[in-house]
């Protein structure tokens, strides 16, 4: 198995073999003119002139570029005899160079050293391309020949280390192999972190230079770093506790994060395996609210679920309404449905009613049955008929209808619009109340005919927008700016941010497009105000219309720490417009909706510039300083991410939970079973943490958490 720092071997380009093709090329100087004679028709300048041509073309060239030249048979020749020997000879040169680089890689890679033998593959090698090589000159051919033999002789002399090269990669591969197939067997055992580092670690004296694979100590080192860089994203705590293992080196008791020389890659490591830890008890949480919201549709309370906040392991408070949880709830038993049928031995219209008994419980539309009976005036037409399965698309959505009907008229009434009601009732009076011309039940073909020319007399091309539609949403998207949480607006605030107008006017665009395609009204209006807040850049109240690549993805909390610090360096400024921190947002200087790369600070309630307390001038802020104020908070989170997740991982290793002081100052880490007290910290940045003592234990009855103490860093209960 190839491990993560394997780097392919050197191209002859850059190995220290290419002296045989040096040698096998000796006979041809780089510069043609001094291979060949001036004889011959052209006069001597001219001669000049294309050697002149040709030099420039050749050393202009890549050896893949040459190559594929000779290979589509347009090399440059000549007429006169000399001046084309030379130059088909400096083609075959470069052929067989082009062949040799490639033999190399393989002789480097599959070719067997133990039971082949390198003379005779490399004379077929030759034989087998000169063929197809595109040479046909005796010269080039000669000279590729001689070339040939040069790489063959230097092969021949360096056969031992081309076989050490690949006994080294084979051991490296090997090493690695074996340390990833136990990690993830280990893993899949449940084996405990602590354990599963120690059976790692007792691994080394097979693998090392004293047991059969015969790695050395730094080799072994760097493949137990790749192992453990391979499980940070996925099983994080078992690859620190890989990093913090100790197992006995050259020098004794060793670990990987104790190491100089690994620090950078342990760092690396660790804070990959922070973000891990977050996103794993980010969705943990997910899962419990998922969960809960499972549990109470089997219990038919879904519609008394109400929306859920909580804070994910960053400290950002996340919330996701009621509507949202209920919709997901049901498409998840949805998606179980089918498994509940066979299982009850159900029918189709058994399956059907059970699922719509369960929506209306939760009070949430059910979404396949609704899309069934949904446009079944649109897709009906008077040229119907004549389409087999447009006709059988539509009956479907009728039989559908009717079967919702019988089964919940109330129901129906919500799923179907008017213009499908109508549909629908025509179709029911011609089935249920008419003959067809035999006298007898009209057909399903006759039934859609006779609802397509009652229902629809007129096939429309299209939903016209007249002026009342164009000023209802005008003035339902006006108050919008000043709803709670608005932009950015405080909950309770009522202010309407200054450039309010720019994201009105998106809205209301958006809107009056949308019912222009056939949506309702207050539902555009209701999307379009949801898609200008989901795709657009906001701050404390102001719309910034920005490539959303063109600021950090932190930048909220960078721009709040540059407020802070132009607050504290320029005090006057909150004296004289009578406002607080809260109150400043950012602007885009030049148009009001598209900043030139630069922002003015100002009051967020009158639009006014803030000024410098010492200059007097209006304080500014660009692109780059909020980026730069963002790569450095990203920088501090994710070392304190990595030192976190050491302490907690070392404390967990050594069966350590976390409670409060006695005292109150603070917290202490505790061994359940002794009540000893202890100290974990890390004295370097990415180094293995170290555990104290501190000589005390806790009362019997002394506070400790019930999950074993350990939480990822950064989490709200980590942060207590």
């Amino acid at each position: 198995m190839q491990s993560d720092t394997y780097a392919p071997p050197p191209q002859p380009a850059k190995n220290e073999n290419l002296f045989r093709l040096a040698d096998a090329l000796g006979a041809f100087s780089g510069s043609v003119g001094n291979l060949v004679g001036l004889t011959g028709r052209t006069s001597k300048e001219d001669r000049a002139r294309e050697d002149a041509a040709f030099q420039m073309h050749v050393a202009g060239q890549t050896l893949a570029q040459t190559r594929k030249d000779i290979a589509e048979g347009r090399m440059m020749v000549t007429d006169d005899k000399i001046n084309n020997a030379a130059r088909q000879s400096y083609y075959g040169g470069k052929w067989a160079e082009g062949l040799a680089q490639d033999t190399d890689t393989e002789l480097q890679t599959t070719f067997d050293w133990d039971k082949g033998n390198p003379e005779e593959f490399l004379a077929k090698k030759f034989q087998e391309n000169i063929e197809k090589s595109g040479l046909t000159d005796p010269n080039a051919i000669a000279a590729a020949g001689r070339a040939w033999d040069g790489y063959k002789s230097a092969v021949l002399a360096k056969q031992q280390k081309y076989r050490n090269d690949r006994t080294v990669q084979s051991t490296v591969d090997t090493a690695f192999g074996v340390i990833s197939d136990k990690a993830n067997e280990w893993i899949t055992a449940g084996v405990d972190p602590k354990k599963f580092a120690s059976n790692l670690n007792a691994m080394r004296g097979e693998l090392g230079v004293n047991g059969s694979l015969g790695a050395n100590e730094e080799t072994l080192d760097n493949e137990y770093l790749n192992a453990a860089s391979r499980l940070a994203t996925t099983n994080p705590e078992y690859a620190v506790a890989m990093l913090d293992a100790e197992y006995t080196g050259r020098s004794g008791k060793t670990s990987l994060s104790s190491q100089r020389a690994y620090r950078d890659k342990v760092l690396q490591i660790k804070a990959e395996a922070a973000k891990a830890m977050g996103v794993q008890y980010d969705q943990s949480q997910k899962d419990q609210i998922d969960h809960e919201a499972d549990t109470m549709l089997a219990s038919g309370k879904l519609d008394r679920l109400t929306d859920v906040t909580w804070f994910d392991h960053n400290h950002e408070q996340q919330t996701k309404s009621a509507e949202t949880l209920k919709k997901e709830a049901l498409n998840r038993y949805l998606g179980r449905s089918q498994e509940i049928a066979q299982v009850g031995k159900e029918t189709p219209d058994q399956t059907m009613a059970r699922e719509l008994r369960v929506s209306q419980q939760s009070g949430i539309d059910h979404p396949q049955l609704k899309a069934v009976v949904t446009g079944i005036a649109k897709a009906a037409s008077v040229d119907m008929t004549q389409d087999p399965t447009a006709m059988d698309r539509v009956m479907d959505k009728v039989k559908m209808a009717r079967w919702l009907y019988n089964t919940s008229k109330n129901t129906y009434m919500s799923y179907l619009d008017e213009a499908d009601r109508d549909f629908m009732e025509s179709f029911m009076i011609g089935k249920d109340n008419l003959t067809g011309t035999d006298g007898r039940q009209m057909s399903d073909q006759a039934a859609l005919e006779f609802a397509v020319r009652t229902s629809q007399p007129v096939q429309v091309d299209g939903l016209n927008f007249t002026r009342d539609q164009n000023d209802k949403i005008d003035r339902s998207v006006k108050p919008i700016a000043t709803q709670d949480g608005w932009f950015g607006t405080s909950i309770g605030s009522g202010l309407t941010p200054w450039n309010s107008a720019a994201a009105q006017q998106r809205v209301s665009s958006i809107a009056k497009r949308l019912v222009r395609g056939g949506v309702d009204q207050d539902k555009a209006v209701t999307i379009a105000i949801d898609s200008v807040k989901r795709n657009s850049i906001t701050y404390n109240g102001t719309l910034l219309e920005l490539n959303n690549k063109a600021l950090p993805d932190n930048y909220k909390a960078a721009l709040d720490g540059i407020i802070r610090d132009f607050v504290t360096e320029n005090p006057g400024v909150l004296t004289d417009h009578d406002i607080g921190q809260g109150d400043i947002t950012i602007m885009p200087i030049q148009d009001i909706n598209r900043s030139g790369g630069r922002f003015m600070l100002t009051d967020k309630n009158t639009g006014q510039p803030l000024m410098d307390d010492k200059s007097g001038e209006p304080y500014f802020v660009t692109l780059q300083t909020i980026r730069q104020r963002g790569n450095s908070m990203q920088s501090k989170a994710d070392a304190q991410a990595a030192h976190d997740i050491s302490v907690h991982g070392a404390a967990k290793l050594h069966g350590l939970v976390r409670a409060k002081a006695e005292d109150g100052n603070g917290h202490v880490w505790v061994n359940p079973k002794t009540r000893e007290t202890f100290d974990v910290t890390v004295p370097e940045a990415g180094g293995k943490p170290v555990i104290k003592k501190l000589g005390k234990r806790v009362r019997k009855d002394g506070p400790v958490y019930d999950d074993n103490g350990f939480m990822p860093p950064l989490s709200p209960r980590a942060s207590n």
